[in-house]
């Protein structure tokens, strides 16, 4: 026979822990940007001509597709509590560990490799020029700190411009082979091209945008050439397709061989100026010329955790904080 009292009891908190549960769902909801008004048309890019704003250059865009579940979204970390989309997902990174190495690398700022590891492709782009990308702000709280250490509201300023699938027109002022970094797990044979973009071709490197040509990503473009190819494009006029990222990791480099700590990294698309037209590099249609090379191998892209194996501490210093160089850039 059964105890109709305990039943009833029963029933009562059935129902009160799927009430929990529902509301602890809308919570979650909410806290992940819920409100699906934001999932809207992107506003259509400004002028090229108006870029001086009282506001940074990307605010009046809708938020960060590197926002969970968003156009273009991570799918790597859960962030003020919402949950990362599905590895692989539509609009995700797609994770991928290439050549053995895992997509947060072998040390340093794994959170600042998943954003240059990441392989998916915009589809498409927001248009913005070197003065947008020079103009981004950078908190004085980020500079030289793991991002897992960041306080929320330096994490929510740089999240606002980070993650964004631009384009970006100028004239590569040099191209370069780096040396063996964390993101790649050191592997020699699987190193970064940094590639510095002027709004003019006689700009400094002290002015220019670091865009770099990750190793996942150039395998996934074979039509960009070999070593010797990219190399070439030294002093082309170019439109560069990429996503937003800041590293924290190079003040010391502002001013003499970056403008700023913004960058579009990974880059995804590469278009060259040909008889007056942009042409995708990868069609294969683009003529480079024969003329020498630099293969110098250089280290201006190797930061601090990126020349520091784990045990150097990087990620245990807040006391860099004193560090005043960010500003320079934004």
């Amino acid at each position: 026979m059964v105890d109709r009292p305990r039943s009833v009891r029963a029933l009562k908190l059935l129902r009160a822990a799927a009430l929990g549960a529902l509301l602890a769902l809308l919570a979650l909801l909410a806290g992940c940007g819920g409100d699906t008004s934001s999932n809207g048309p992107s506003a259509a890019p400004p002028d090229a001509t108006a870029t001086a704003q009282a506001a940074p250059p990307f605010a009046t865009q809708v938020p960060a597709p590197s926002s969970p579940g968003g156009a273009g979204s991570m799918g790597e970390e859960t962030y003020q509590g919402c949950p990362p989309s599905s590895p692989g997902g539509a609009g995700s990174m797609g994770e991928e560990t290439y050549q053995g190495c895992p997509p947060g690398g072998d040390g340093g700022d794994t959170m600042l490799n998943l954003h240059k590891n990441r392989i998916d492709v915009p589809g498409a782009y927001e248009t913005r020029t070197v003065a947008d990308m020079l103009s981004l702000p950078v908190p004085n709280g980020v500079v030289l700190l793991a991002r897992e250490s960041w306080l929320s509201g330096d994490a929510a300023t740089v999240a606002r411009d980070e993650g964004r699938a631009v384009e970006v027109e100028g004239y590569i002022l040099m191209v370069r082979h780096e040396g063996p970094e964390t993101p790649n797990c050191h592997d020699p044979s699987a190193r970064d091209y940094h590639v510095w973009l002027g709004a003019s071709p006689t700009d400094s490197r002290a002015s220019a945008v670091i865009v770099e040509l990750a190793p996942r990503v150039v395998a996934r473009n074979p039509g960009w050439g070999s070593e010797t190819d990219i190399l070439r494009l030294t002093g082309k006029h170019v439109r560069i397709g990429g996503w937003t990222m800041l590293d924290q990791e190079h003040p010391e480099q502002l001013q003499q061989t970056r403008g700023t700590l913004w960058e579009i990294h990974p880059v995804t698309r590469i278009d060259v100026e040909q008889n007056g037209q942009f042409v995708d590099l990868a069609s294969g249609r683009v003529a480079l010329g024969s003329g020498p090379v630099n293969r110098t191998t250089g280290n201006d892209g190797q930061g601090y955790s990126n020349t520091r194996r784990p045990s150097s501490g990087y990620h245990h210093h807040p006391r860099r904080r004193r560090h005043r160089h960010a500003g320079s850039g934004a």
